[in-house]
């Protein structure tokens, strides 16, 4: 059995980067011309001008630049935003086609209950990838800590069957997974404060967004990657937070799950 799902990338509520556009702008990357890239592709110059027109006024900035400024007729290029985006879509798809690859070896009778399983592990709003740097096994229990891509440590304790069954050893990446609930939040001018929690850290709010009875917080830490908490209304309104913030995380080591790539 095989399956396959196109995927689309949205750089707004309306408009979506297709597996078209993706062909288009490579295609612009490699010639410098949207002539010949429309030639490359199969398509008419203005199908091409229209696609790439409308691309670029709906991103959050611009993908097509002028090889030489303002002047005319001097070729086009990507920008380093229209580049990135690539690679985040070519790293997203690699992964759902490896990820829909194993579901489909899986035999009919285990594929739902295994499907409802990956869905339980993904539930929880806070995802980091990281590299395992050290193990400390006791008697029941291990204590895992794993480097972030800037190099921040962040330790979770599972127990040793957990340990055995994931095959965890220094060097392999995983997922640090925990909710949003799980999140302490501090103003990072909070001198006095003291936290027993064994991980914590820094960002900037980029999102608050006030419920019913709590408030998400959305906090940047760097990399492109952001965590989000979950923390009472009242809370958010004595700290005072603020979209720009400088705020503290802290999370125990408990309340952090690991999962690996089969």
């Amino acid at each position: 059995m095989k399956a396959q799902i196109k995927l689309e990338l949205f750089l707004n509520d309306e408009v979506a980067l297709l597996p078209k556009h993706i062909k288009l702008l490579k295609a612009l990357d490699e010639t410098r011309s949207i002539t010949k890239a429309a030639t490359a592709v199969d398509i008419s110059y203005k199908n091409a001008w229209d696609c790439l027109d409308l691309l670029n006024s709906k991103a959050k900035e611009p993908l097509i630049l002028r090889v030489d400024g303002k002047r005319k007729n001097s070729g086009s290029e990507l920008s380093q935003y229209a580049k990135d985006m690539i690679d985040r879509y070519d790293a997203i798809l690699k992964a759902q086609n490896e990820f829909l690859n194993e579901i489909c070896t899986y035999s009919d009778n285990n594929i739902i209950s295994n499907l409802k399983r990956i869905n339980m592990k993904l539930s929880a709003k806070n995802q980091l990838q990281a590299t395992i740097t050290d193990i400390e096994t006791g008697a029941v229990n291990s204590q895992i800590t794993a480097k972030l891509s800037d190099g921040t440590l962040l330790k979770s304790i599972i127990t040793i069957d957990s340990q055995k069954e994931l095959n965890l050893e220094v060097g392999k990446e995983v997922i640090f997974i925990f909710k949003a609930s799980s999140v302490i939040l501090a103003k990072s001018d909070d001198n006095e404060l003291k936290i027993s929690a064994s991980n914590k850290l820094k960002g900037k709010v980029t999102k608050a967004t006030i419920g019913a009875v709590n408030a998400k917080i959305a906090v940047n830490i760097g990399n492109n990657q952001t965590i989000h908490a979950i923390i009472t209304n009242e809370s958010a309104q004595d700290m005072r937070i603020n979209v720009g913030d400088e705020v503290e995380l802290f999370i125990k080591a408990s309340q952090i799950i690991i999962a690996t790539q089969a």
